[in-house]
């Protein structure tokens, strides 16, 4: 699907706040409710728009520190560990890498015991490596419109 600059002005909008309204975006960019309400909806059903949600302060819901693990894990046991994930609540998000390591995820937890017992229960599957996350620096930024992206 190709999008134009209404698209990507909606994407925009709703990326830095998604409980705007149909008409409210359309003011916005110049568009009528319906007609921002039909490419919402197009943008949706081409899943480049694949879901709203709301980003929770991890902290102010007592989870005081977060991490990133990668995992190396022993034979075999990567697909035991997919098989698992849902035993493991404290991750936010886990993605396949290159090279060694071959997971990293993110990971929020009360405090440092609580990392030692993440880090303890991890370690069937094999070796992991913690790295605390001191600040964010950039968290959920938005996907740039890919027509201003230059490649040198």
């Amino acid at each position: 699907m190709k999008l134009d600059d209404f698209d990507w002005k909606i994407l925009a909008l709703l990326q830095d706040n998604a409980r705007l309204s149909y008409a409210e975006l359309g003011r916005l960019i110049g568009l009528s409710p319906s007609a921002v309400g039909d490419r919402v909806a197009r943008l949706e059903q081409e899943e480049i728009i694949e879901k709203h949600i709301s980003i929770v302060n991890f902290k102010k819901v007592g989870f005081m520190l977060s991490a990133y693990i990668s995992m190396e894990f022993n034979h075999h046991r990567y697909q035991s560990f997919l098989k698992c994930l849902s035993a493991f609540p404290e991750i936010v998000s886990c993605s396949r890498i290159t090279g060694k390591n071959c997971i990293i995820m993110k990971v929020v937890l009360k405090d440092s015991l609580h990392l030692e017992q993440m880090v303890d229960r991890l370690s069937e599957f094999g070796n992991s490596y913690t790295s605390v996350i001191l600040s964010d620096v950039v968290e959920a930024g938005p996907v740039p419109d890919s027509r201003s992206v230059n490649l040198i």
